[in-house]
């Protein structure tokens, strides 16, 4: 959902956009005809390369990924996409002279770091197999820019939030669609524990604001993204007031604990590049929701 989001901006912009996936999104449908849709796996070297080498790309975008149950479900098929894909990108950038490249990484890079602030000088310990490609990606990208000039920029995600966000094990979107379509929503988390959220139209403006950043300004050149934090609860009350009678049942206090909250701090990216949220707060996150559902209905059947 972020990438198709990112590509209406870019053809906003008169920008000539090329999507490289294994599958065509229906949001890229009013797009059609002002955008040109490769198939391909970024695990595959030759097909990387050549999209690359024959549409004579300029700036890459690389978001593609499996996420983090698919990857725990399938590793050895996670490494292929996210390790040795993200390698595939990198090389090829290299070796066609690629002017800028940035790369989406994740809050599950941090996975068991200790402490109450997760920043971008905080130590990073992932705890699965996708926080550990992200993270192991986040460095050979710097040393891509270190030994060999690549204008290489990262970005890490919180959880992402849209109509469209399916991300198993992510409470926020299924929750947020499922009360406004006046269905009940059974949740996992405690109705008071926080997490970092993020926008998907607010995650595919960072994606652009990093790029577009000057050099100079890059100096830590992975960071943090963010727009709020929210429980469940937080969740609930906001989309009451679109649907007032929205029923979420919790599991019992002390069953499900969870881990505890930590404050997602994305203040090298604000201060370097000026990074700042259109939907800085869950209220203005799910009138979002909301208005993308009643434009495009039929991409959200309920």
């Amino acid at each position: 959902m972020v990438g198709s989001e990112l590509a209406h901006s870019l053809v906003r912009k008169n920008e000539e956009v090329v999507i490289f996936d294994v599958m065509k999104s229906a949001r890229l449908a009013d797009i059609e005809g002002k955008i040109k849709f490769i198939r391909g796996d970024l695990g595959n070297w030759p097909e990387v390369f050549n999209v690359i080498k024959e549409n004579h790309i300029t700036h890459i975008y690389h978001m593609g990924a499996m996420l983090t149950f698919e990857s725990e479900a399938n590793p050895w098929a996670s490494f292929q996409s996210n390790v040795v894909g993200t390698y595939n990108v990198l090389e090829a950038a290299r070796l066609l002279g690629v002017k800028q490249m940035m790369f989406t990484s994740s809050i599950g890079t941090f996975g068991e770091t200790q402490g109450d602030v997760m920043s971008d000088i905080a130590l990073q310990r992932p705890r699965d197999f996708y926080g550990a490609g992200k993270l192991y990606c986040e460095g050979l990208g710097r040393n891509y820019r270190r030994k060999f000039g690549l204008d290489f920029r990262a970005i890490r995600y919180p959880s992402v939030a849209g109509p469209g966000v399916n991300t198993p094990g992510h409470f926020d979107a299924p929750m947020i669609r499922s009360l406004i379509n006046g269905k009940p929503f059974q949740c996992m988390m405690p109705e008071d524990m926080s997490m970092g959220m993020l926008y998907y139209k607010d995650a595919a403006k960072a994606a652009e604001m990093i790029l577009e950043a000057p050099m100079d300004h890059i100096k830590m050149i992975a960071y943090n993204v963010g727009a709020t934090a929210a429980s469940p609860k937080d969740i609930e009350t906001a989309v009451k007031k679109y649907a007032p009678g929205a029923a979420v049942t919790y599991p019992p206090r002390g069953n499900q604990p969870g881990p505890q909250p930590r404050r997602w701090d994305d203040s090298y990216a604000r201060k370097e590049w000026g990074w700042s949220p259109d939907f800085d707060n869950i209220d203005k996150i799910v009138a979002g929701f909301v208005e993308e559902m009643k434009r495009n209905p039929g991409l959200y059947p309920s």
